[in-house]
């Protein structure tokens, strides 16, 4: 459905995206991740062609949208800051509007608004301007206005921003849905990690302009480590003489940290844990506290971009 290839985009002498590539196919929902100043809000207003890029080239639908602007009409997007809303209308309102600016129109959009408003908490507040909104509910309204005429693609940036938990799970709920019954698209731009997790399949992370990750989430963490053990130790023990034996007993990949008898361990898999606490216990050393989590989404993210910021240095 979209496809970027080589995108590339200058202020000054500053380069913001360096070369990006990435694909989504209808019904995917994927995440685009990255720090702040990273090139994620750049890559999505090029696709929305609110600025120009310098090189490559972004075809929706195998049509390059340098000469196709009748694809705006098949794509939703809410942007940061909620640009995508007039104030001065009610929620409603804003959906009818710029629903019929993309030719949608009739009772079939007017129902799909009004089920959406009631979904995402607006039918409370159907009479009210969208200015005397709380900044929570102006979100919603961001949203209503880019979902109410089920366009292929919608660019969501930092779609969950001042939203309240329960709204998040219906968001949830209505975009994987969406993806599931009409084949819509998703890209997500959010620093909500736990969001993330839940609903992408795919994600693609960005660094200083450039791509350093594109696949699965199960993909991205298994780049790293897939559980984190951490144990409050009641003894001191030598750390040498652990890490030699975590080399031996912890078959695979592990990374550990010792520090004031608190053991941290990140490794792979289950099994590599039991020789571990066999062998703690074999030295006396009986873990006073234990928990064995697996590695979320954030701690992923989190370890390939220092990862990448290391290599740079070096």
């Amino acid at each position: 459905m979209l496809s970027v290839t080589q995108l590339s985009k200058k202020y000054a002498d500053k380069t913001v995206l360096d070369d990006v590539s990435f694909n989504i196919a209808p019904g995917e929902i994927v995440a685009l991740l990255g720090a702040n100043g990273s090139g994620k809000t750049t890559t999505i207003n090029s696709i929305c062609q609110l600025i120009e890029y310098d090189a490559g080239d972004i075809q929706f639908g195998g049509q390059s949208i340098q000469s196709n602007r009748q694809y705006l009409s098949q794509i939703g997007a809410v942007l940061g800051g909620s640009r995508n809303i007039n104030w001065r209308l009610t929620a409603s309102q804003n959906a009818e509007y710029f629903a019929a600016l993309r030719g949608h129109s009739g009772k079939a959009v007017k129902h799909n608004i009004a089920q959406l408003q009631q979904r995402l908490g607006l039918d409370k507040y159907a009479k009210l301007e969208v200015l005397k909104l709380s900044t929570g509910n102006k979100q919603k309204a961001a949203l209503l206005s880019a979902l109410a005429y089920s366009p292929k693609l919608l660019l969501l940036d930092e779609p969950t921003l001042g939203l309240d938990l329960d709204t998040v799970q219906e968001l949830q709920d209505i975009i994987g849905q969406q993806s599931s019954d009409s084949g819509q698209a998703f890209l997500i731009t959010s620093h909500d990690m736990s969001f993330i997790d839940k609903i992408c399949q795919k994600v693609i992370v960005i660094d200083q302009g450039k791509v350093i990750f594109s696949g699965t989430i199960d993909a991205l963490k298994n780049t790293l480590y897939s559980y984190k053990l951490r144990a409050q130790l009641a003894n001191s023990v030598d750390e040498v003489e652990l890490e030699k034996n975590l080399h031996d007993l912890c078959a695979g990949r592990y990374q550990l940290q010792f520090e004031q008898n608190v053991l941290r361990v990140d490794y792979e898999t289950p099994e590599q844990v039991m020789p571990l606490l066999s062998w703690l216990h074999t030295q006396n050393i009986c873990p006073t506290e234990l928990s064995i989590t697996p590695l979320q989404m954030e701690d992923a993210f989190r370890s390939l971009t220092q990862a990448a910021k290391q290599e740079e240095k070096s």
